[in-house]
């Protein structure tokens, strides 16, 4: 018994863990009356390098925008930010991530993406950067409206794409615990 609780701790402190130290988050939507854009540095996330899976989260009411009332109408009309405070996106990634090579290349992040209460099984293209064990990420990619439920009143409809582009980026770095 005392071996296996070794075994199970010896894996565990030696487990490479990569966290979030720099993000920005942004969105983009092009419609004919009104492009909408938004931002936040508020990203968190953790990816553990030895088995390749990750969690990242960002709530929902730290999204800036460019005008108080679209970033109010985003909070309590769209997005309801008070009951689905929270999106997140976990899995794992197409391959494994050596941070000790200086390194640029493409993998695929794949999970569930969690936004307004909803899960989709999702598959996103990740650009990496590794230099000097410091990893920098980047993404865009599309989501659907009507995936996540969320509705668009008709009287604003041409105010809102049904497609909204979401760019990520950050920083990883590791520590081990």
């Amino acid at each position: 018994m005392r071996i296996l609780i070794f075994l199970l701790l010896s894996t565990h402190c030696f487990s490479q863990k990569t966290f979030v130290t720099n993000s920005d988050v942004s969105f983009f939507s092009a419609a004919p009356l009104e492009d909408i854009a938004a931002l936040s540095n508020k990203l968190e996330g953790v990816v553990d390098l030895e088995t390749g899976n990750f969690f990242f989260r960002i709530p929902i009411n730290t999204f800036i925008f460019p005008s108080s009332l679209m970033q109010k109408h985003f909070n309590e009309k769209y997005m309801e930010s008070e009951k689905y405070s929270l999106s997140f996106f976990k899995g794992n990634f197409s391959e494994k991530i050596n941070i000790l090579e200086d390194q640029q290349t493409t993998i695929i992040a794949q999970g569930i993406l969690n936004i307004h209460g909803v899960d989709r099984d999702v598959s996103i293209k990740t650009d990496l950067n590794i230099q000097n064990q410091l990893l920098e990420f980047k993404s865009t990619f599309d989501v659907y409206l009507k995936d996540f439920k969320i509705k668009v009143p008709k009287i604003v409809r041409m105010n809102i794409a049904d497609t909204i582009q979401v760019s990520v980026s950050g920083l990883l770095k590791e520590r081990s615990e």
